[in-house]
């Protein structure tokens, strides 16, 4: 206790007055690398006024915690479910909380390249006691996108289709009745085998607005094999009520996004051999979030030989805006909307700070809300994913790694914390 109390004292300390100030909590210290995207790391439930966390715990055994904002406290750690994982690709079987239309909070968890598991907990809006486990896909499943709306869930995932060529689909399946049940897979998104092979879908953020649901992916793959580079970003939405696919400006793509539509979705085009030595990748976490007013945002960090950026680009009347708010960095990491506007997240370029800064379209700046210097130890020296909490769009959950080591420990050792703002 000493320590922790010792921890969160550094935790406050480094908040940089000029900014509002925001409370930080250690999580735990006992996480280890989860690939997490831009979803499921938190979710509020305004009935009990908790939030509800998930993490990897050692050898990537799923863990929740809730905090009571009555009395700003966290309960004890839950195990979810026991995965007893210590394989170097284990961090692929990252959990994604959401909470289903019952109340129940629930956990999807791809065995890599193989199956879907979902962990549900066994009471409404609680934790406690045993959760459930069950195998609701055997579909070659990679990297859950789960969206829940009612009782309905639509959850989506890579599909591991040929991983030597290398080439990966984008499916679906989906539930009407909380997960009792589950359709067959369906095809969203088949690139074909590409010539020039960058045919793996990446998807990296799954949102959702009036039976819309957005998809922004990047095409990976390439010469070098299964993940060796990465181009352009994507944006499409599917209409859950006719099932069909369409691009951001409504022009019809059909039941699927084949080789012919592809090109159609493009927003931004990314060259993958424009990068400095030892990236792979152009973008990073591309996500696209509707407003209150029916426009898009899509935000995004991108990275060429000379520059690096954090963009946010406007689709509105049909057309597609750029701002670039941050020449210094392309570690992106999270995108929210907040009325007719938005909060992201981000890295500084040398990983040790986390900035939180809100933009109102028109506005060719940001405003600065938090800006942290990460509370790194045990070794760690980045942070791999800073996601905002489902429903409290001013709160984030972020974790940290050691890069060199992040795939080979799996002891628990490195801290998660949560902002609260």
């Amino acid at each position: 206790m000493r320590a922790l109390a010792a921890a969160l004292l550094i935790l406050v300390a480094f908040c940089q007055p000029a900014h509002a100030a925001a409370t930080l909590d250690t999580v735990t210290t006992t996480s280890v690398y989860g690939c997490l995207r831009t979803n499921g790391a938190g979710v509020y439930d305004a009935t009990v006024n908790k939030t509800f966390v998930t993490y990897s715990g050692t050898r990537h055994d799923i863990y929740v915690k809730a905090f009571d904002h009555a009395t700003n406290t966290w309960s004890a750690a839950v195990k979810a479910a026991t995965l007893n994982l210590t394989h170097d690709n284990a961090y692929h079987d990252y959990p994604v909380l959401t909470q289903l239309g019952d109340g129940r909070l629930a956990i999807f968890r791809a065995t890599h390249t193989t199956s879907m598991q979902l962990y549900t907990a066994p009471t409404p809006r609680s934790i406690t006691g045993t959760w459930t486990a069950r195998t609701i896909s055997t579909d070659k499943n990679t990297y859950p996108e789960p969206v829940v709306t009612g009782n309905t869930i639509h959850l989506f995932y890579s599909h591991n289709t040929d991983l030597s060529y290398p080439y990966r689909t984008f499916k679906m399946i989906k539930s009407t009745d909380n997960g009792a049940t589950w359709s067959a897979p369906r095809m969203i998104i088949d690139s074909g085998r590409t010539a020039d092979r960058y045919a793996e879908v990446y998807a990296f953020g799954v949102t959702q607005r009036s039976g819309r649901i957005y998809l922004t992916w990047s095409m990976h793959g390439g010469p070098l094999g299964h993940n060796g580079g990465g181009k352009n970003i994507y944006v499409a939405y599917f209409d859950t009520a006719s099932g069909t696919l369409a691009t951001a400006g409504g022009a019809t793509l059909g039941n699927v996004i084949d080789p012919a539509d592809v090109d159609k979705t493009r927003v931004v085009t990314t060259s993958p051999t424009d990068l400095p030595a030892g990236k792979a990748l152009p973008e990073e976490n591309p996500v696209t979030v509707p407003l209150s007013d029916g426009s898009l945002v899509l935000g995004y960090g991108v990275h060429t030989r000379t520059s690096a950026r954090i963009v946010l680009a406007r689709f509105a009347n049909n057309t597609w805006t750029s701002t670039t708010v941050d020449t210094s960095t392309s570690l992106f990491k999270d995108l929210v909307a907040t009325g007719n506007g938005v909060d992201f997240s981000y890295a500084s370029a040398d990983r040790r700070r986390l900035l939180v800064k809100s933009w109102q379209p028109g506005n060719g700046t940001a405003t600065p809300k938090h800006d942290l210097t990460v509370p790194y130890t045990a070794g760690a020296d980045t942070t791999f994913y800073a996601n905002f909490v489902e429903n409290r769009p001013s709160d984030l959950v972020a974790n940290t790694i050691d890069y060199e080591t992040r795939k080979t420990n799996h002891t628990g050792t490195w801290p998660v914390f949560s902002i609260r703002g």
